[in-house]
């Protein structure tokens, strides 16, 4: 903790320096009063935002790597998972006859073990360890198995949060999302008992991770067709006379004269996913991208799992399988998806009317939009716009 540093009186010190022994009485009085200033000081720098937590005399700030918190002694529960980035788990460490819950968390852009993860977060639960096993502490004094609601609020202020329950009341701090700090204290003992702290952000001197340009073998597998399948329930789509796939790899759009726009997310985290906008011929589009790898990698090596042509999006010809094609009358489309005995739903709006069909499950479907409006811009009662969506499972 910072303490203000006090500045020295030093006219009245050489004054009283001709009379030792006042001298030395003035000097012990000075000292007491500056031990007492620097004492409320700190006191009064100590705050729940900081984010700190003390076990058993050893004091944690949080986050840390993993790496450092089981140097004080901690066993983590064996486990050999993994963390994708952007994501956390709980899991339980043991010291002695205390058990603690960590939260850990990866916010670099690879997927890594559980042993490299950073600890955002420590709860001290009564179900695990008694109070009166160890001394948990946290900033301005408040301690566990001592401090009650009104030494909390007294120390902390008014809290964000209140949660009146059946067993106790939780007060929570909170600076930002999974940045805070929950303390329970239970009616039966009117103590506090349970204790969680969270800070979700980077420890300093992080290291993210790098990039890799490595091309994933399911991109360099990927096969686009040459025309659209007769198959209404196909996962295909035409745009501009070529024809993918869904999901189809950004890179065979690039091959096809698509081009990344310079503000386009310039790498993917694994198994995440990224921004990017898609420009030809004065056309453009923007949209999300999946990164379904382990490694983080470059929008060229990831997947669009949904394309959209016609409308107010791109104005280009498209078409989905089965002679579903922009300019084709409501009456004929609905023909063709009775045909197939293909079902649908439908909605509309005061201008459009919309149908998704082949959607057996969420992420996937086929969509069409009928104009239904009077505006000249487009033909009534004809598809104006197609979309197919296939996403990852």
């Amino acid at each position: 903790m910072k303490k203000k540093r006090l500045a020295l009186l030093l006219g009245a010190v050489l004054a009283i320096c001709a009379m030792p022994a006042a001298a030395e009485e003035a000097d012990t009085a000075q000292a007491a009063q500056q031990t007492e200033l620097e004492t409320e000081s700190s006191a009064e720098s100590e705050s729940w935002m900081d984010y700190t937590i003390t076990i058993d005399g050893e004091t944690y700030e949080l986050p840390m790597m993993l790496e450092e918190f089981v140097s004080y002694g901690w066993v983590l529960e064996e486990t050999e998972d993994i963390l994708p980035p952007y994501r956390y788990s709980m899991y339980q460490c043991t010291k002695d006859d205390m058990t603690v819950t960590v939260y850990l968390l990866n916010l670099g852009i690879n997927t890594v073990s559980v042993q490299e993860a950073i600890v955002a977060g420590i709860s001290v639960d009564r179900y695990y360890w008694d109070e009166t096993d160890a001394p948990v502490t946290l900033p301005c004094g408040i301690t566990r198995g001592v401090s009650t609601l009104d030494d909390i609020a007294a120390a902390y202020g008014t809290p964000t949060d209140t949660y009146e329950g059946e067993l106790y009341t939780q007060y929570t701090y909170q600076q930002d999302y999974n940045q805070e700090v929950e303390l329970e204290v239970y009616k039966e003992s009117g103590v506090l008992e349970d204790i969680t702290v969270e800070n979700f952000i980077e420890p300093e001197g992080f290291d993210p991770g790098e990039v890799s340009t490595e091309v994933p073998s399911d991109i360099l597998a990927y096969t686009k067709p040459e025309e659209l399948s007769s198959d209404v329930t196909a996962y295909e789509i035409e745009v501009d006379g070529e024809v993918y796939t869904m999901p189809v790899p950004v890179s065979v759009l690039l091959e096809d004269g698509w081009k990344l726009d310079e503000d386009s997310d310039t790498e993917i985290a694994a198994e995440y996913y990224g921004w990017v906008t898609l420009y030809k011929n004065n056309q453009f589009f923007s949209t999300t991208v999946v990164n379904e790898e382990a490694y983080a990698t470059t929008p060229e090596n990831c997947w669009l799992e949904s394309l959209t042509v016609g409308g107010y999006t791109l104005d280009m010809d498209g078409a989905l399988p089965g002679g579903v094609r922009i300019g084709t009358d409501e009456e004929t489309f609905l023909a063709i998806l009775e045909e197939a005995g293909v079902t649908y739903e439908s909605s509309e709006s005061s201008s459009f009317r919309y149908y998704t069909y082949n959607s057996p499950s969420y992420g996937s479907s086929c969509e069409v939009t009928i104009y239904i409006g009077t505006d000249s811009y487009f033909e009534k009662d004809t598809i104006i716009e197609v979309s197919c969506e296939n996403s990852f499972d």
